[in-house]
């Protein structure tokens, strides 16, 4: 069931891998780890990297635990709804949802996975975590 597609998005070429989700996440794409264009050296190991650019540009945020809603002071501020682009760097799936406190998943990304996401998913980031 799965399916692996090249994605040329914004006139960047990325390979990565967008798979079909298991029964329990019907309609959920997952981000798979693949070749990246290049190194996005703003991200520190072990983390999970926002970015409200393409092709990893600034500002972006970086994340061990999550953030139950970018929206609030408690974290980053400026990078609700303004997620581009992703980097995985944890040993981890990590789950984004378009509500906050984790509602209504909207994507999955791998371990490794760096690259531009999907304009469906654009700028929909309102929180993630680990996924459970």
């Amino acid at each position: 069931m799965i399916r692996k597609l090249l994605t040329v998005l914004s006139g960047v070429a990325a390979v990565g891998a967008v798979v079909a989700a298991p029964a329990s996440a019907q309609g959920v794409q997952r981000y798979e780890s693949g070749v990246s264009v290049k190194a996005w050296s703003d991200c520190p190991d072990g983390r999970s990297c926002i970015f409200a650019e393409l092709g990893g540009g600034r500002p972006f945020a970086h994340f061990a635990t999550g953030d139950g809603d970018l929206a609030d002071s408690s974290g980053p501020r400026g990078m609700n709804n303004r997620t581009q682009s992703v980097w995985n760097r944890t040993g981890r799936d990590w789950c984004y949802y378009d509500a906050g406190g984790f509602n209504d998943l909207i994507f999955i990304v791998e371990p490794g996975f760096q690259g531009d996401l999907l304009p469906e998913h654009r700028k929909r980031v309102t929180s993630l975590r680990p996924c459970p």
